[in-house]
């Protein structure tokens, strides 16, 4: 899992593993940033009800940036945070899994007795252990409906993770090839290019080009 491949290429896990942060850090801010830009609009109305601005524009413009800058602050807020949680979630299962060789419930509320005791960290022992617990009671619901969908879908987890690391290799593949029909279309217009001049103006050495 933590070993590239002979491309250099990181393995299907770690992938996974990286995509779910991804997904987490993305999900956090969108969140963060809607939820906090919303209460700051409705801040901005209710404290400047009294207050005379010069031009409707100016009122605009002041509650745009009070809004833009609620969101900019919620999405930071929440978005390092959620993807912190899902990314080390998504982390301990996928290595304990791979260790074990199978995915089972033990390791969802491993995982999540280990996330929630680390996000509460900085808050004491009594919080950490409290974290400890409902990241585990959670983990152990959200384990047991993951397992169950995929053992009714007749799936395993490795074939979920080959498939997503599948569609990357293939739209890495097409952005390849359209990268090199772009080079290749754009020398041989060069070519032509050349050629036409060629044909115009004869052949030159290099010491005779003014």
């Amino acid at each position: 899992m933590y070993t590239k491949n002979e491309y250099e290429e990181i393995s299907p896990e770690l992938h996974n593993v990286m995509q779910t942060t991804l997904s987490g850090v993305f999900f956090g801010a969108c969140l963060g940033g809607f939820v906090k830009s919303r209460d700051a609009y409705l801040y901005f109305i209710e404290s400047n009800q009294a207050t005379a601005f010069k031009t409707t524009m100016q009122a605009k413009k002041q509650l745009q940036d009070y809004v833009t800058i609620g969101f900019a602050k919620g999405a930071v807020h929440w978005g390092w945070r959620l993807g912190v949680f899902t990314g080390c979630f998504s982390l301990i299962t996928t290595t304990v899994a791979v260790y074990r060789g199978v995915p089972a419930l033990v390791d969802y509320i491993m995982a999540g007795a280990i996330t929630g005791a680390v996000y509460k960290a900085n808050l004491g022992v009594a919080a950490m252990l409290v974290g400890a617990g409902v990241g585990a009671t959670l983990s152990a619901v959200g384990g047991f409906i993951i397992l169950s969908v995929l053992k009714m879908a007749g799936v395993s987890m490795d074939d979920i993770r080959r498939v997503f690391y599948k569609v990357k290799e293939a739209r890495k593949n097409q952005l390849d090839q359209a990268y090199e029909k772009s080079a290749k279309e754009k020398h041989d217009n060069l070519t032509q290019h050349h050629d036409v001049l060629v044909a115009e103006k004869g052949q030159k050495k290099v010491e005779e080009i003014d």
